[in-house]
């Protein structure tokens, strides 16, 4: 995550964070997803298209 920007590591720590609740997967695969879905999130930040939290559910 060191590599990321600030917004986007802080929009994958939240995403990390929510999907350590579900508990379903392992830390390494958590990390993965989470900053796969925050660098999605910026891409959709900077074209003002819609994001949701909710598509985070489809890794687990």
């Amino acid at each position: 995550m060191r590599s990321l920007n600030p917004s986007v590591r802080a929009k994958a720590i939240e995403i990390a964070n929510q999907l350590l609740e579900q508990g379903k997967l392992d830390k390494q695969s958590v990390v993965m997803h989470s900053v796969d879905e925050a660098r999605r999130w910026a891409r959709c930040e900077r074209s003002d298209q819609q994001w949701s939290v909710g598509n985070v559910q489809r890794y687990v």
